[in-house]
């Protein structure tokens, strides 16, 4: 194994070590510098008395006493930089038109957002251990500061920050790699959209603002929305999550996760297409062919008896699906009646 990958897969552990060597010295660090600097002082002052100058009858001293560094500090500022060195550099989207064979396609596609997802979870990982670790009655400037933005950032109103903590651990969480690459694969044509050539855009994300994206060649008159453009594919993947973490529409999907969690049930990426409801205009029919992108490209263990479809599974009731009754005709009566879909 060469360096880069060993640094890669130890991140936490290197980090961990590395903090700890940092707090230790400069615990001591600090300890002896400001008795050093004591010490220097006391001598310093007999030696420039003739220096000093009198004002008002008060002896005034320069102040010598040096600004003791945080260890704190000094030690998130070496995990943030250690961090980002072992953070993967992103490679740009592949040019996937380019390769007619299917399965090929399939396979170096897969494998691209496969690195992509995993980066973009364990960054919220990280952000879970961060807030995970804050006292929300002993909240530095630099937390508090954190805590607001990330609230924002998850639509999160409370400004209480005990609140604001149990609320985001309870939004933001990972997301299945099967559902990232299902859904990638289906909003991008397979990475060769327009929007993900051009904008970097595998999910068909829209922005608000003019000039914030690409505008769609079918966009209905008098619609103002864009298909937003992202620096790189990274930037999309992580954005995704971030949506499926924040935004109302998916609140279902954040339930059935929770769900699965307290009841120690992995979560699996079937289960939590059934809170994609709000994705496509298309409802249930999206949910189907992402289901069916999960499958058929044996994107997890699929299991023909599904806790899903029964009663006796507590978190069985979240992942329904209601599907639209589609109105047959009666041959005999000449009515027209609601069957089953």
């Amino acid at each position: 194994m060469n360096t880069p990958a060993f640094l890669r897969q130890n991140a936490e552990l290197i980090s961990l070590v590395v903090l700890l060597v940092v707090a230790f010295l400069l615990k001591n660090i600090d300890t002896t510098a400001l008795i050093s600097a004591q010490t220097d002082r006391l001598k310093t002052a007999s030696e420039s008395a003739a220096a000093n100058y009198t004002k008002g009858g008060i002896i005034t001293q320069p102040n010598t006493t040096p600004r003791a560094v945080s260890s704190a500090n000094a030690a998130a500022s070496i995990s943030h930089a250690i961090e980002s060195s072992l953070r993967p550099k992103v490679v740009p989207l592949p040019n996937f038109s380019a390769i007619n064979d299917v399965k090929t396609k399939k396979i170096k596609f897969f494998n691209y957002l496969n690195q992509l997802s995993n980066t973009a979870n364990e960054k919220v990982v990280q952000i879970r251990t961060e807030i995970q670790r804050m006292n929300p009655q002993r909240l530095t400037q630099q937390q508090a500061k954190r805590l607001n933005r990330l609230s924002k950032s998850h639509k999160i109103k409370t400004k209480v920050p005990a609140e604001q903590i149990d609320l985001l651990l309870r939004k933001i969480g990972t997301v299945p790699t099967a559902l990232v690459l299902a859904q990638a694969a289906n909003e991008s044509a397979w990475g060769t959209s327009r929007f993900a050539t051009e904008g970097n855009n595998l999910f068909g994300q829209w922005c608000f603002s003019l000039g914030c994206g690409l505008v769609p060649s079918g966009r209905p008159e008098g619609a103002n929305y864009e298909v937003r453009q992202f620096k790189n594919p990274q930037d999309s993947v992580d954005a995704y999550i971030r949506n499926l973490n924040s935004h109302g529409g998916y609140i279902g999907l954040r339930r059935i996760r929770e769900c699965l969690i307290n009841n120690g049930q992995t979560v699996t990426a079937r289960a939590l297409s059934a809170g994609l409801i709000s994705y496509s205009s298309r409802g249930v029919d999206y949910i189907d062919d992402i289901r069916s992108m999960i499958r058929v490209n044996k994107l997890e263990p699929w299991q023909k008896i599904w806790w899903g479809n029964g009663v006796q599974h507590p978190c069985s009731e979240l992942v329904q699906l209601v599907r639209p009754k589609i109105a047959t005709e009666d041959p005999i009566h000449g009515i027209t009646t609601p069957g089953k879909y």
